[in-house]
């Protein structure tokens, strides 16, 4: 009769503490499956940006390109040396490739997004052709001039690239990435984003 009553007097004890745990164990598996659909939502729009064109930088170059005839016995050459200075005018464009993150690259701690960035890299880089002239032109008479011209056009291209990176656009592009890709992650997943290039192996990637 006592043990009836121990355990009618026990059970309402016994039904608030299973509420309670079935309570915890719902909201628990609620949170962590939101946190997948965040993830997978913010990197759904992540990889929607594609390409993500981040710093321009303008150049005008002067480019020089000598072409020495050959000469025979080091007395006389078939020609003059080819030469030939351009004026050219042209750009480089910085971006990040926003496609090379996984889902791997985005990790959850508290409530902070960290975001591991794949690495600034010139996406493209021209001539304008436009405003860019021939200054001066020497060419030998047996030598294909055209040809000749045409690799001109290709160094003052080259120099563009050079020119670009000398002067610190990948550095640049990831700068801007913080100024432009942050805010827009944080609007996103409505979380404080941390971008990173690698993000520290203690961090709990939550999946």
């Amino acid at each position: 009769m006592r043990t009836i009553r121990l355990i009618l007097k026990l059970l309402p004890w016994l039904i608030v503490i299973l509420l309670a745990l079935w309570i915890y164990l719902t909201f628990k598996t609620a949170q962590q499956t939101e946190t997948v659909i965040n993830r997978s939502a913010v990197l759904q729009k992540i990889e929607s940006l594609g390409k993500l064109e981040l710093v321009r930088y303008n150049f005008k170059e002067i480019t020089e390109v000598t072409e020495l005839s050959k000469e025979y016995f080091r007395i006389f050459k078939l020609g003059p040396d080819s030469r030939i200075a351009l004026i050219s005018e042209g750009q480089a464009v910085g971006c990040i490739d926003l496609t090379k993150i996984k889902e791997d690259d985005i990790t959850m701690k508290n409530d902070t997004l960290y975001v591991r960035l794949p690495p600034a890299e010139i996406c493209y880089y021209k001539l304008d052709m436009e405003n860019t002239r021939i200054y001066s032109l020497q060419t030998n008479p047996l030598k294909d001039e055209k040809a000749f011209i045409q690799k001109a056009y290709r160094y003052a291209e080259r120099d563009i690239k050079e020119s670009a990176l000398s002067s610190g656009i990948l550095e640049q592009t990831r700068n801007n990435a913080e100024l432009i890709l942050k805010p827009f992650l944080e609007q996103t997943s409505g979380k404080v984003v941390v971008l990173t290039d690698k993000v520290p192996e203690t961090m709990l990637d939550l999946k």
